[in-house]
């Protein structure tokens, strides 16, 4: 059995977690080879990659495998041709959730995962975010697609001021120096209503639930990490100064007594909203980030949805759950390919 990991830098020794797949590989008992496009023979069915032995990694020439772990995307178009050109022969571990809207409409069209859904609107015209404020009074919005938490703002209405924090810089405008504001956004953006989660302190905060396929290609949780913004901040992003903490330390702080339901109700959200989540789409998972706000009423609202979670702090404990997902796949696809040839 044959496993590859696809990604998008020539050296593997800058990709932490290529080391950790190759390890639990060879533990596993299946060979592990790291490979770019670039490696890529289609006409010829071969691919020039690298295996690591002895402390180093060496070149080899490879046989399509049974499974592409296709770890980062790819950045030029010839990369692209390359990466959509295999998919169609070896199939892929992981596939893409969609934009922030896209996803969203997942969730509006099930009765399950609506009720998590924070309300919305795409932003059509720059009216659309003045009478999504009238209606909720404080809102957020940000870049149908970004990252890091880059351009993400908080709009809330106090009688007649309108006060609007980015990052952690607060300003305080009149409708007619809101609007002029408003004009400097980027074009394509969302509004949700604001929805306060915080700690007792006053900052605030959000958990990211990290959950992977295992070798039974059934949801686990594999890590869930409490993430605090600064005071005076919209988000909890770590980019941006945010914080994590220790899971159990953090409920057992913040809800004393009530700490173990809020637990078994995070992590029994965690995996129905996996599994309810996947259904909506074409294809399965390998991996979802799931982010997710609890306000004072202890109800769960949905941030954002992601397809390749960040590795940062935890790629010993997920390398296990992606080599041995891997691993069930080439075997589910083995037994397939052996039936088709029978028949």
């Amino acid at each position: 059995m044959l496993i590859g990991i696809l990604h998008n830098r020539k050296d593997p020794r800058k990709v932490s977690r290529a080391y950790l797949y190759s390890a639990i590989a060879k533990l596993e008992g299946v060979d592990f080879f790291y490979f770019t496009t670039k490696g890529v023979n289609i006409e010829e069915r071969i691919i020039k990659g690298l295996y690591y032995e002895k402390g180093k990694w060496k070149e080899k020439l490879y046989p399509f495998p049974d499974i592409v772990i296709n770890s980062a995307n790819q950045k030029t178009r010839k990369q692209n041709e390359i990466y959509y050109r295999l998919e169609k022969i070896v199939p892929y571990t992981s596939f893409p959730v969609g934009s922030k809207v896209f996803v969203y409409k997942k969730l509006e069209k099930n009765k399950y995962l609506s009720q998590f859904l924070i309300p919305y609107l795409e932003v059509k015209r720059q009216d659309d975010i003045i009478l999504f404020l009238k209606k909720h009074k404080a809102i957020i919005i940000k870049p149908v697609r970004g990252h890091h938490g880059d351009n993400v703002v908080k709009v809330e209405e106090k009688e007649t001021k309108f006060i609007v924090t980015e990052k952690n810089k607060i300003q305080e405008f009149n409708l007619e120096e809101l609007i002029k504001y408003l004009d400097t956004l980027p074009s394509k953006i969302l509004v949700q209503k604001y929805i306060e989660s915080k700690v007792k302190s006053g900052e605030p905060f959000d958990f990211r639930l990290h959950l992977q396929k295992n070798k039974a290609a059934e949801w686990e949780v594999t890590i869930i990490i409490p993430r605090i913004g600064l005071k005076n901040g919209v988000i909890t992003n770590i980019s941006q100064g945010s914080q994590m903490v220790e899971y159990l330390k953090f409920l057992r702080n913040e809800y004393k007594e009530d700490y173990k339901s809020i637990k078994e109700k995070i992590e029994e959200f965690a995996l129905k909203f996996a599994y309810t989540f996947e259904e909506q789409y074409p294809y399965y998972f390998d991996e979802l980030g799931i982010d997710i706000g609890f306000d004072q009423d202890k109800n769960i609202w949905v941030y954002e949805v992601n397809f390749r979670p960040g590795h940062v702090f935890i790629e010993v404990a997920t390398a296990k759950n992606a080599i041995q997902y891997a691993i069930y796949l080439a075997k589910k696809r083995r037994k397939e390919n052996e039936k088709n040839k029978s028949k």
